[in-house]
């Protein structure tokens, strides 16, 4: 059976306790796969070279690895995305993973200077896919509508980008030369019956 890693992302508790989770809507969408789930913590305030080994080599017992959402981007996480890359294991990024990816490869993020992209909403806009891309070859569509919440976006990289919403905000990103290595922007596991969320996923999944 394969095992997919999941990189735990720091979050506070309603009591103000330090916590490393995941949203549980991924794990639902997840379940319909005959796959081991990996949580793989990280302790971002310890010693960074000892700690990305540590992360190394629990990565190293995954097929594939996911970047979930989450809040807060740390120094480790671009070393972890680099590895990733480096070693050519699959890697799916969502939202905050997405622009973990981005970061990694000379890109730069900021605030949005709009709330347009903060909804509860499952269908918030559109997003158009490149023709010549990984991602469109999956989504078999070049034009689609997705959930949108989040605050910050990226503004440049070196990786393919691969699809903009109306506003020109990057909703993702690629390098096609690997087995997969592709984030969006939106959060396609909060869509457990979108069509295009499960030919992401699927792909993702039969990549490993």
């Amino acid at each position: 059976m394969k095992k997919i890693g999941i990189i735990l992302r720091d979050y506070k508790s309603a009591s103000h306790n330090d916590l490393l989770a995941f949203r549980s809507d991924l794990l639902t969408f997840l379940e319909k796969y005959e796959l081991n789930i990996i949580c793989i913590p990280v302790a971002f305030n310890r010693n960074e070279y000892n700690e990305l080994e540590r992360v190394e080599r629990l990565i190293k017992e995954c097929d594939g690895i996911i970047l979930p959402g989450g809040a807060n981007i740390h120094e480790i996480d671009l070393k972890i995305v680099k590895y990733l890359y480096d070693n050519n294991i699959p890697t799916l990024g969502l939202c905050l993973g997405m622009q973990m990816m981005a970061l990694t490869f000379n890109g730069d993020i900021e605030y949005l200077k709009t709330e347009k992209h903060q909804s509860r909403e499952e269908y918030v806009h559109k997003v158009k896919i490149k023709k010549k891309s990984k991602l469109a070859s999956i989504i078999q569509e070049y034009i689609i509508i997705t959930n949108s919440r989040h605050n910050e976006h990226i503004t440049t990289t070196d990786l393919k980008i691969t699809a903009i919403a109306p506003d020109l905000t990057i909703e993702a990103v690629e390098d096609d030369a690997k087995t997969f290595f592709i984030g969006v922007q939106w959060h396609p596991e909060s869509l457990l019956n979108d069509i295009y969320s499960n030919r992401l996923f699927d792909f993702f999944i039969k990549s490993l």
